[in-house]
C-alpha cells in the first residue's frame, strides 16, 4: 500500500490559460444542450413513453433528469460488425500464436500490448482514474484504451455544483496523465496512411477501420501517442492512448470489450478495473507470468491475478486479467446484455468452460459436498488463477478491511443516505429539491446507477440464460460443483438441462405394455451427458437493442420518483417489462 502511494504524484494544477487535451463535449452552458437533439425531445416525451402507460401514475416533471437516448439500434448493428471483424483476427491470432515456436513471443516491446480501463462515476476524495493511470509502467504497457461513460443530464448541465460531478474529476485525471506522460494527439480520422508505417514501429496502434465503426456511436473519440523522436525515418509510436467517449452507460460488458475491438489483431489484452493500483515491478511480472502460462498451455483463454486489500488478505475476483485472443476465437466477446455490472464475468467463465472445458468423473464426497456431485469441471487448462504476491495488486480502497470495490462504495453512499430517512423525510426534501438543489452532486450519479441495476437485473438474466446462479458454495472457486452437470442449460436460453432431457426420455424407454424396447437411439434417448456438435450458440453475438432502451427509459423516469410504494411498484413493473425472461 505504501509503495502504490509513493507513485501518486501531488495534483498537477491546470489553471485557466491551460489548453485543454480533452474536448469538453459536456458544458456547463445550457446553450450547449442544443447540439444534443435527442436529450429536447426526451425531456418533452418522458411522461408519454412507450414503455408502460407511465402518465397514468402521476410521475410528474422529470425532464432534468433525462440522460440522452441513443440509437441502440445502429449501436447494435455497429458493435455486431466490430464483434464479428474481431472474432476474424482472434481465430488466426490464436493459430498463429500456437503455431509458432514460443521463444519469438519471450520478447515483444510490449509485455501487455493493450489495456483496457472503463470509468463512469469517480469522487474527489476517492480519485481512483487518477490512481491506477500513475501506476501504469509504459514499458510494460504499450496501449491504453479508456472507455468513458460521461452520463450528464440537464440537472447536472446547469446546475452549481459541476467542478464536483465525476465529469470534471475524470477529465483532470485524464489531462494530468497526458501532461505529465508526455502524449500527443494525432488525428486518426485521417488515417495516418503516410505514416502509420512508421509510427507503429514499436508498437500496433488502434485500428483506424474500427475507430470509424466506434465514432458512430461514441460521444468522441481521441487518440495520443507518445514519440520516440530519435527515430531516424520519421516520428514512432511508443505508446498509445485512446479515449472513448459515450454519452450513457452502456455496462462494464461493453468496457471490456472496447479495447479489443480497437485493437483486434492483439495477441492478448490486459482489463483492469479503474479502482485498482500497480505497486512497482507487478505489471512486468504479470507479463512475464503471462508468457510462460501461455507456453504451458496453449488453450489458455484467461489468466487472472489476484488483489489485495485491507492490510494484506490475498483475494482473486476477475478484476485484473488478461483474455487471449484463443478466448475471442472459442468464446466469443462479452455479453453486452448483462449490464450495467455483475454476473458478466460469470457468464464469460461459465462459456468457457461450456465450450472446451473438461468434466472429470469423481467420487462424491457428501461431508464437503452437499448433493455429492459425480461430475466436477476441470479448467485448469483454459484459466490460470494466480494470487501470489508478485502479481497482486491493490483494490478499492487501501483502508479497507474486506473486499470493497471503488464502484460499490460510491454506489453505496446514495442507498445508506436513503435507507436512513423515513418516507416523510424523504418526501420533504424532494419538494424543497423544487427550491434547493441536493448538497452531493454524486447522489444523482449513485441514483441512477442503482435503479438501472435493479431494472436491468443482471442475476435475472443470468438465470434465464444459464439455468442457475453462479455460487461459489462453502468451499470455493467453483461454482460448477454445485450448478453444473444436471442443472445448468444445455444451450442458452432453451430450459433444457441434462436431468429434463433424461426424464423426457424415459417414457421412450418402454413399449406400452411396460415392457423394455429392444432397440432404442441411445443417443437421442439416453445419454444425457452428450453435448451439441455445435457450441458456437454461447460464443454466438446479441445486442438487445430493445432491451437496452427499455431499461434506459424506465431509469429516465423512476430516477425523478421520490422513494414511495408507488415507485417500488413501478420498479417491479418495468424490471418484468425489460426482461428477456
Amino acid at each position: 500500500q505504501d509503495s502504490v502511494a509513493n507513485l501518486i504524484p501531488p495534483p498537477l494544477l491546470l489553471n485557466a490559460s491551460h489548453t485543454s487535451h480533452i474536448g469538453d463535449y459536456w458544458s456547463s452552458n445550457s446553450e450547449q444542450l442544443e447540439q444534443f437533439p435527442y436529450l429536447k425531445q426526451n425531456m418533452r416525451n418522458v411522461q408519454h413513453s412507450t414503455v408502460g402507460e407511465r402518465g397514468a401514475w402521476g410521475i410528474g416533471e422529470a425532464s432534468e433528469y433525462v440522460v440522452p437516448i441513443p440509437d441502440y439500434e445502429l449501436m447494435g448493428i455497429t458493435r455486431g460488425k466490430l464483434a464479428q471483424k474481431l472474432r476474424q483476427h482472434a481465430i488466426e491470432s490464436c493459430q498463429h500464436y500456437n503455431a509458432q515456436d514460443h521463444r519469438q513471443h519471450q520478447n515483444p516491446k510490449h509485455l501487455l500490448p493493450v489495456m483496457g480501463i472503463t470509468v463512469a462515476t469517480d469522487t474527489p476524495e476517492n480519485r481512483y482514474l487518477r490512481r491506477i493511470l500513475h501506476t501504469i509502467d509504459l514499458k510494460t504497457v504499450g496501449s491504453i484504451v479508456v472507455t468513458w461513460y460521461d452520463e450528464q443530464t440537464e440537472a447536472q448541465l446547469v446546475g452549481q455544483q459541476n467542478m464536483g460531478l465525476s465529469h470534471e474529476v475524470v477529465m483532470e485525471a485524464l489531462e494530468e496523465f497526458i501532461i505529465r506522460r508526455g502524449f500527443a494527439e494525432i488525428t486518426w480520422r485521417e488515417g495516418l496512411d503516410d505514416t502509420r508505417t512508421n509510427m507503429e514501429s514499436t508498437l500496433h496502434l488502434a485500428d483506424a477501420t474500427s475507430l470509424k465503426l466506434i465514432a458512430q456511436i461514441a460521444t468522441s473519440i481521441q487518440q495520443f501517442c507518445i514519440f520516440d523522436e530519435d527515430q531516424s525515418e520519421g516520428r514512432s509510436c511508443r505508446n498509445e492512448l485512446i479515449i472513448l467517449r459515450f454519452s450513457t452507460n452502456l455496462g462494464c460488458s461493453s468496457g471490456v470489450n472496447n479495447p479489443l475491438f480497437t485493437h483486434p489483431t492483439a495477441p492478448h489484452w490486459l482489463i483492469a478495473n479503474y479502482d485498482i493500483a500497480y505497486p512497482p515491478g507487478v505489471l512486468d511480472a504479470m507479463g512475464k507470468e503471462l508468457q510462460k502460462s501461455r507456453s504451458q498451455k496453449p488453450q489458455l483463454a484467461v489468466h487472472t491475478y489476484g488483489y489485495i486489500y485491507g492490510r494484506g488478505k490475498l483475494e482473486n475476483p476477475w478484476s485484473n486479467f488478461v483474455m487471449t485472443s484463443c478466448a475471442v476465437a472459442n468464446v466469443g466477446v462479452w455479453d453486452e446484455n448483462i449490464f450495467p455490472a455483475y454476473y458478466e464475468d460469470d457468464d464469460y467463465r461459465d462459456r468457457i468452460r461450456y465450450i472446451f472445458g473438461e468434466w472429470n468423473d469423481v467420487i462424491g464426497d457428501p461431508d464437503r459436498y452437499k448433493d455429492a456431485p459425480q461430475k466436477i469441471m476441470n479448467d485448469t487448462h483454459l484459466i490460470h488463477y494466480q494470487t501470489d504476491i508478485n502479481v497482486s495488486v491493490a483494490h478499492g480502497p487501501l483502508s479497507a478491511s474486506t473486499y470493497l470495490s471503488g464502484t460499490h462504495e460510491t454506489m453505496q453512499k446514495v442507498q445508506d443516505e436513503e435507507k436512513a430517512k423515513n418516507i416523510f423525510e424523504s418526501l420533504l426534501l424532494w419538494m424543497l429539491a423544487k427550491t434547493k438543489k441536493s448538497e452531493s452532486p454524486f447522489q444523482y450519479e449513485s441514483h441512477r446507477w442503482s435503479i438501472a441495476k435493479e431494472v436491468s437485473n443482471a442475476e435475472g438474466f443470468f438465470r434465464c440464460k444459464h439455468g442457475a446462479l453462479p455460487d461459489a458454495g462453502k468451499h470455493g472457486e467453483d461454482p460448477m460443483r454445485y450448478f453444473g452437470w444436471h442443472e445448468r442449460f444445455i444451450l442458452p436460453f432453451v430450459n433444457s438441462t441434462r436431468v429434463t432431457r433424461l426424464r423426457e426420455s424415459m417414457p421412450q424407454l418402454n413399449g406400452m405394455d411396460g415392457r423394455p424396447i429392444e432397440k432404442v437411439n441411445q443417443r437421442e434417448t439416453l445419454d444425457i451427458n452428450y453435448y451439441p456438435n455445435n457450441l458456437t450458440t454461447w460464443a454466438a453475438w446479441n445486442f438487445n437493442a430493445t432491451r437496452k432502451k427499455c431499461v434506459h427509459e424506465a431509469t429516465n423516469a423512476l430516477v425523478s420518483m421520490a422513494p414511495s410504494m408507488e415507485r417500488t411498484n413501478l420498479t417491479q413493473f418495468f424490471k418484468a417489462l425489460c426482461s428477456v425472461c
